[in-house]
C-alpha cells in the first residue's frame, strides 16, 4: 500500500517535471528571436517540431509498451527527454533546436503513453488518476514558463538545461520507486484490427477530432501569445505560471467537482464554448492587463475541457491504452499545427491578432460536435 502511494506520487512528480519542457520555451522565445535572426513562423517551431514528433509517436509508444512494458519506455522516455534538452542547450541555430526538439518530442511520447497508464494502476479511482494526471501537466506546463523566465532573463540557454537535469533527476526517481503491479505491467497489444475497431467507433472519433480542434487553440494560447503579449522574460513566466496554475486548478478541482454533479457530456460542451468566446476577447482587445487577465482564465478553462475530454474518451468500451494512444495522437495533431500556422498566419497578413480568430472559430466547431455527440442517442 506505501510503495503504490510512493510510486504515485513520483508519478505525478515525474509528469510534472516532464511537462515543464513544453512551456518552457515560452518565455524565451523573443529573445531566441533576436539572438538567432528568426521570424516568427521559424521561432514557433520549437513548437510545432516538439508536438508533431510526439503525436506522431503516440501510437507507435503504446506498441513498444505491450511487448516491453510500460516502465520500461516510460523510463527511456524520460532519460531521452533529460539528452536532448541539454542539446537544445547547446545549439547554436533555430535548425538546430527544433531538430531536438523533435527528438524531445519522441522521448516525451514514450513517456506520455505510458504514464496515465501507471497511474491508473497505482491508484484506487479512475477518475482520481486522471485528475491527477492533467494536474500534474497543468502544473508542469505552469512551472516551465516560470522556470524559462527567471533563467532566461540571464541566457536562452539556461532553461533548458535545467530541465534537462530536472528530467534527469525525475528518471532516477522512476527507476528506484515506481514499482508497477505485476499484473498491469504488460497490455494486450495493439494490432491493426484494434486500431480500426476503434478509429470505426463514433463516438471515439467525434470526442477525439473535438479535442484536436479544441487543443489547437489551447495551443495558440501557450505557444503564439508570448509573441503577442509584449512581456519580457520574467513577466511572460508569471503570467504562464499564473496560467498554468489556473489549468490545474481547473483540472482538479473544477472538474471533479462537476463530473460529480453533471455527466460529462454535459459540461464538455459549454466549457468548450466559453473557451471559444474567451479566445475571440482575446482578439478584441488592445489591452495588455485585459490580454493577461483573459490568459489566465482561458487557463482555468483548458484544465477543465481538458480533464473532461479525457475522462469522456475513456468511458468508451474498449482496451484503454489503444484509446489513450488514439487519442492523444489525434488530440496532439491539432496541437502540433497550431504555433506555425499561427506564426506564418501573423507573418504573411501582418496582423498579430488573426490567429486568435482562427483558434475560437475552430474551437466552435469542437463545440458543435460535442454538442451533436450528447444529444445522440
Amino acid at each position: 500500500m506505501k510503495n503504490k502511494k510512493l510510486g504515485r506520487n513520483i508519478m505525478v512528480l515525474a509528469i510534472f517535471l516532464a511537462f515543464m519542457g513544453m512551456g518552457v520555451v515560452d518565455p524565451i522565445l523573443p529573445d531566441i528571436a533576436r539572438k538567432l535572426g528568426a521570424n516568427h513562423w521559424q521561432v514557433e517551431m520549437l513548437f510545432s517540431a516538439y508536438i508533431l514528433m510526439m503525436a506522431f509517436m503516440m501510437l507507435p509508444a503504446g506498441v513498444l509498451a505491450t511487448k516491453y512494458g510500460d516502465k520500461v519506455i516510460m523510463v527511456s522516455g524520460l532519460g531521452l527527454v533529460s539528452v536532448f534538452a541539454t542539446l537544445c542547450a547547446l545549439s547554436n541555430s533555430i535548425f538546430e533546436i527544433s531538430l531536438f526538439r523533435a527528438g524531445w518530442g519522441f522521448s516525451n511520447a514514450m513517456f506520455f503513453s505510458t504514464a496515465l497508464v501507471i497511474l491508473i494502476a497505482l491508484s484506487h479511482e479512475y477518475q482520481k488518476a486522471v485528475s491527477l494526471f492533467e494536474g500534474a501537466i497543468g502544473f508542469g506546463i505552469s512551472a516551465g514558463p516560470l522556470l524559462g523566465g527567471l533563467l532566461g532573463n540571464h541566457s536562452w540557454r539556461y532553461p533548458f538545461l535545467a530541465t534537462g537535469a530536472l528530467t534527469l533527476i525525475a528518471f532516477i526517481a522512476v527507476i528506484l520507486f515506481v514499482k508497477i503491479p505485476k499484473a498491469q505491467d504488460k497490455r494486450k497489444s495493439i494490432s491493426l484490427a484494434d486500431l480500426k475497431a476503434l478509429f470505426s467507433n463514433k463516438k471515439f472519433i467525434l470526442i477525439s477530432i473535438s479535442a484536436m480542434l479544441y487543443f489547437y487553440g489551447f495551443i495558440v494560447v501557450l505557444a503564439y501569445s508570448p509573441l503577442v503579449v509584449n512581456l519580457n522574460p520574467i513577466e511572460i513566466g508569471l503570467l504562464f505560471f499564473g496560467w498554468g496554475l489556473a489549468l490545474a486548478c481547473g483540472s482538479i478541482i473544477i472538474s471533479t467537482k462537476l463530473e460529480k454533479m453533471y455527466k460529462v457530456k454535459q459540461i464538455i460542451p459549454v466549457s468548450v464554448f466559453i473557451f471559444s468566446m474567451i479566445l475571440l476577447c482575446i482578439m478584441g482587445t488592445n489591452s495588455k492587463s485585459l490580454m493577461i487577465m483573459l490568459i489566465i482564465l482561458s487557463g482555468l478553462l483548458s484544465g477543465i475541457n481538458n480533464s473532461l475530454l479525457t475522462s469522456y474518451v475513456m468511458e468508451i468500451n474498449f482496451e484503454k491504452n489503444i484509446i489513450s494512444g488514439g487519442f492523444n495522437f489525434l488530440r496532439w495533431m491539432g496541437a502540433a499545427c497550431a504555433p506555425i500556422i499561427s506564426g506564418y498566419i501573423a507573418g504573411v497578413t501582418n496582423n498579430m491578432q488573426l490567429p486568435f480568430l482562427i483558434a475560437a472559430l475552430l474551437s466552435l466547431i469542437s463545440c458543435l460536435l460535442l454538442f451533436k455527440l450528447r444529444v445522440a442517442k
